[in-house]
């Protein structure tokens, strides 16, 4: 079954559950109630409750193949939309979410790199936002069945859709229909290998081969689904109670628009080399207003006196190594000694010294490591700040001699 055609059928499988359009989202919320909203609690009971009857169904017995037939009445199959007559394991469960306050595309994102982190979905998941799920297909181990001279190894290829039914219902959707057997020898050799519907092996097909093996992958197959969706929970419930990255950028904009409604719009920012967004790791310039903003400080343009650069620079001098020491007869060598040579580095320590005019803040250290664009960049805003205040008081010293003069 191709990874589209399975994405249809479980967006069909899970249509049928799908309900209203979104709940209040944090847009319509003040920056206060975000900022001091309760934990997200990421609630699907379901997942005890099933692995609870698998569990019961394997302790009353030790015999796989009577397990995998109750779990089969038990379950049933799911008979597909798309094929008629063709049968699946299906397995779904909505995880209700209370007092959600998040942006869809960090709560996805979030999913894709918990997926990524499993090997058997890592490269094999998709994102799509407009659809608001992740959909994949991977191979997983489900049975690992011991024989008289064989190891018998099944996998299943489980078509899976992840996605947001409304803001507080995350829907869980697995399909398969497949088992792939490895008969592996005592050396580690596969000696056979076989693909059946999961319709033609036990226990759908009573009379089939192989039943101790492909019962324990039937039941191994429901154990990893129920699994994978508590273990997804429990992440999003250590991981995920509060949308950090909006929290941040919420917290962000709160700061810059409150600078805005006091000096303007910025005539320039220049954003320290942190991804992490904040108004502190910025150096904001509001000419307008004649004002610069760094780290929680509003500095006035006309008590900027100077700004230089200084670098601090570390040398690494090169080293040579020799590896293998050869064998020498009277100063002649012989051997395949070999010397390798680093080259010198060095290792700048940008930093923006600003002299101010100022008792509180006489001097301000901006420093930029190994970025001498940046610390140019910043060296060249303030030389503008102090070349404009020159040309003012300039010019203004002009007028009032003009103006002293009319009065004469």
């Amino acid at each position: 079954m191709s990874n589209n055609k399975s994405k249809i059928l479980l967006v069909l499988f899970a249509w049928v559950i799908k309900m209203a359009a979104f709940a209040q989202s944090p847009t319509e919320m003040s920056y206060e109630e975000i900022c001091h909203s309760a934990p997200m609690q990421w609630n699907c009971p379901a997942v005890e409750t099933y692995l609870n009857v698998i569990d019961s169904l394997i302790e009353k017995t030790s015999d796989y193949k009577e397990c995998a037939v109750k779990l089969k009445e038990k379950f049933g199959l799911y008979n597909s939309t798309s094929k008629p007559g063709e049968r699946l394991i299906a397995t779904q469960a909505i995880m209700r979410i209370d007092n959600p306050v998040y942006d869809t595309t960090n709560l996805l994102n979030h999913i894709s790199t918990w997926l990524q982190n499993k090997k058997e979905w890592k490269n094999n998941t998709k994102i799509d936002n407009l659809d608001k799920d992740i959909s994949g297909m991977a191979t997983v181990n489900v049975a690992n069945h011991g024989g008289w001279a064989s190891v018998y190894k099944i996998y299943t290829s489980p078509s899976l859709v992840i996605q947001l039914l409304d803001k507080d219902r995350l829907l869980v959707s697995f399909l398969t229909g497949n088992f792939k057997m490895n008969e592996v020898n005592g050396n580690g050799s596969t000696a056979r290998t076989s693909d059946e519907k999961i319709t033609d092996v036990f226990p759908v097909v009573q009379k089939s081969s192989y039943k101790n093996s492909y019962a324990k992958a039937y039941i191994g197959t429901y154990q990893y689904f129920w699994k994978f969706i508590g273990e997804l929970r429990d992440d999003l419930n250590k991981n995920f109670t509060h949308d950090v990255k909006l929290l941040t950028q919420l917290r962000y904009n709160h700061a810059s628009d409150s600078l805005k409604a006091i000096y303007g719009e910025p005539t320039n920012v220049i954003s320290h080399l942190s991804t992490i967004l904040d108004v502190n790791n910025e150096i904001r310039f509001y000419e307008n207003a004649q004002k610069v903003v760094f780290m929680g400080k509003t500095i006035n343009f006309k008590d900027v006196m100077d700004c230089v650069i200084d670098d601090d620079p570390q040398f690494i001098p090169g080293h040579s190594y020799t590896y293998g020491a050869g064998l020498s007869f009277f100063g002649i060598g012989i051997g395949g000694a070999e010397t390798t040579t680093t080259p010198d580095k060095t290792i700048h320590n940008y930093v923006v010294k600003v002299k101010m005019d100022n008792l509180k803040i006489p001097f301000i250290y901006i420093a930029t490591g190994q970025d001498e664009h940046k610390a140019t960049e910043i060296q060249l805003s303030f030389e503008y700040i102090m070349r404009h205040q020159q040309r003012t008081a300039t010019g203004t010293k002009r007028n009032g001699r003009v103006a002293g003069k009319k009065k004469r």
